[in-house]
């Protein structure tokens, strides 16, 4: 009888059996305590000596946190020119990363952290309202050495290993998320529902071999979220304003949509909302098409992406594969939609990459011709001169965004397919 009810209360006490009989008292209810830093005593180590050997920037942004943090070998990459810091440290929960703040966090007064941490903490036990105190007291401890530094929590993520876990994980997120809304400063990018699959589920893809730790279709999603959650808090507000109004057309995509300032007087005869988010990628548009596109209902979608894509790196292909998972999203969730898509343009400050603009107009456009409800709109030849170069009268003083006279000719070719 005695191991039968240890076994439904497992975990909440601790008991030391002798011959079959309990010797040693036990608490009933107990919750389990914090690991013991010293653990992580090595890793801390090892991150002072490389500060030595290579002193880290300043005002850099650092990333801090357990194992999906230190397995992000791509950081440096998707942040740019943005002087990023790795202070990962796998295994680690909310409260080593209070404890070591103090030798791996404030010594390097960062603009801003970013903390993942607290899904090792309820896999092992710990309440939700345990990792919220951990996350105050982590708070409490930077801002009273660093008082401008900006602290954003990365919502925990859920995943097929620890799917059991998840109503734990909703629980902590949304403390989280209550406090830092509470507090005004503190910011908390969720990226937990863009890891959930059509069925409810974490996407399988997303995660690496262990189905833990992301892959790097996982760190797109994160990426994407710490980049633009504050783009999408600006649309729902507008939105909140305005209430959209359904049957419009919805321009969304890069600093080129962003920048079109004349839109809505260009086309008047239409109903039509920008919901540009300068810097985007393709990818993006994607991951963001339940806020920024969804809302409005619209009979056609403009997008205008790419050029991002293969400035950093991703290939023609890539661009056509989240293209085909942008209009997939779309088919799933606004059928009828019609989706537009303007070609990638050419641009003196990147005319280096051309090639790989051309192949992926080309796959664009062969995509587009296989449903009649998308539509391929060629800029491209539009904005060159006679000898094949972009015209440099069409750009601003940074040769990579237009002017007036680039947006006029991006009316003349785009009016034509809003009807």
């Amino acid at each position: 009888m005695i191991s039968t009810w240890m076994q439904l209360n497992r975990g909440r006490f601790l008991a030391l059996f002798v011959g079959g009989w309990l010797a040693a008292p036990f608490v009933f209810g107990a919750e389990p305590k914090a690991a013991d830093p010293a653990r992580f005593e090595k890793a801390i180590a090892a991150f002072e000596a490389e500060d030595k050997t290579n002193a880290p920037p300043k005002d850099a942004t650092l990333f801090y946190g357990a194992s999906n943090i230190r397995l992000w070998k791509s950081l440096p990459q998707r942040f740019g020119k943005t002087k990023v810091i790795n202070r990962g440290f796998g295994g680690s929960q909310l409260s080593d990363c209070v404890h070591f703040a103090d030798r791996v966090v404030i010594p390097y007064a960062p603009k801003t952290i970013y903390l993942n941490a607290g899904g090792n903490d309820l896999h092992a036990g710990r309440t939700p309202e345990q990792v919220l105190a951990d996350f105050k007291a982590f708070v409490a401890k930077v801002r009273a050495a660093l008082p401008q530094t900006q602290i954003s929590y990365l919502s925990i993520p859920t995943s097929p290993s620890r799917w059991s876990e998840v109503e734990q994980v909703k629980r902590a997120n949304q403390l989280i998320a209550d406090y830092a809304k509470a507090d005004g400063k503190l910011g908390f990018i969720n990226f937990f529902p863009q890891l959930l699959g059509a069925d409810g589920k974490p996407r399988e893809e997303l995660f690496v071999a262990d189905k833990l730790h992301f892959s790097e279709a996982g760190y797109d999603i994160v990426t994407s979220c710490i980049k633009w959650q504050g783009a999408m808090e600006a649309f729902a507000k507008a939105d909140a304003a305005n209430p959209p109004a359904k049957g419009g057309i919805v321009f969304v995509g890069s600093s080129s949509i962003v920048r079109w300032k004349s839109l809505a007087q260009d086309f008047p005869e239409h109903r039509v909302v920008n919901r540009g988010f300068g810097g985007s990628e393709m990818f993006d548009s994607v991951n963001y098409l339940d806020r920024a596109v969804l809302p409005h209902q619209p009979r056609l979608i403009v997008i205008y992406a790419g050029g991002n894509d293969i400035n950093a790196g991703k290939s023609a292909q890539r661009v056509e594969a989240d293209f085909k998972a942008f209009v997939a999203q779309v088919k799933q969730k606004l059928p009828g939609t019609r989706v537009a898509c303007i070609s990638i343009a050419g641009n003196p400050a990147r005319w280096k990459q051309v090639e790989t603009v051309k192949d992926a107009n080309r796959r664009l456009e062969a995509f587009t011709k296989t449903d009649p409800q998308l539509a391929f709109i060629n800029v491209f030849p539009h904005m060159l001169g006679p000898d094949g170069l972009p015209l440099p009268d069409i750009f601003v003083e940074d040769k990579l965004h237009m002017n007036e006279k680039g947006y006029a000719i991006w009316k003349e070719v785009v009016g034509p397919f809003l009807k």
